[in-house]
């Protein structure tokens, strides 16, 4: 992507921060490390629309880092502003450690594996993103087992809360029925 060592695309909505500003930020951050360039990318913008589905943008602010080589390196979900993590991840990326392929193997599995899942509602279909992009974010082994630690918890609980709202709801049903949650 160039002859600097690492890239970024920062995709951000112009509707809540002021492209200005984080010009200035690009230029800050540029200054203090040659070996970082930043891309800034409104997803506000038409002629955007194609990277951010390319790059499965669907929150915002998210940055992408990229090895020397056009590789995606890492991703997160922060604001630009957040400098000494753009620092931590440029510097990972310079010393070799990211990409991981272990990792990035692992997660194109479970990537694959949700790809397959039945999404079935809203409900379904926002945690199935969440956990998507929890794993996009999964640098590491302990992440990814850190990640899917608390997602399984969450859905255990999650599954209680709407049984509990299954046999409330089914409490006022005028007939009585059974009905699949």
């Amino acid at each position: 992507m160039g002859d600097t060592k690492v890239e970024i695309m920062y995709f951000y909505s112009g509707l809540y921060e002021n492209k200005r500003s984080l010009s200035r930020l690009t230029k800050k951050l540029s200054r203090e490390r040659k070996d970082l360039r930043v891309h800034l990318v409104n997803v506000e913008d038409p002629r955007n629309e194609e990277l951010t589905e390319l790059y499965e943008v669907n929150v915002i602010p998210v940055i992408i880092f990229f090895t020397p080589k056009g590789e995606i390196a890492a991703r997160r979900s922060l604001p630009l502003s957040d400098e000494d993590v753009v620092h931590e991840i440029a510097d990972r990326i310079s010393k070799g450690e990211l990409p991981n392929p272990t990792v990035e193997g692992v997660r194109a599995k479970i990537l694959e594996a949700f790809k397959a899942a039945t999404k079935r509602n809203d409900l379904t279909h926002f945690i199935s993103e969440q956990i998507e992009n929890d794993l996009k974010e999964s640098d590491s082994e302990s992440g990814i087992n850190e990640m899917i630690n608390s997602h399984v918890s969450a859905i255990n609980h999650a599954i209680t809360d709407l049984e509990e709202f299954k046999k409330i709801l089914q409490k006022f049903l005028k007939k009585q029925q059974n009905f699949i949650v």
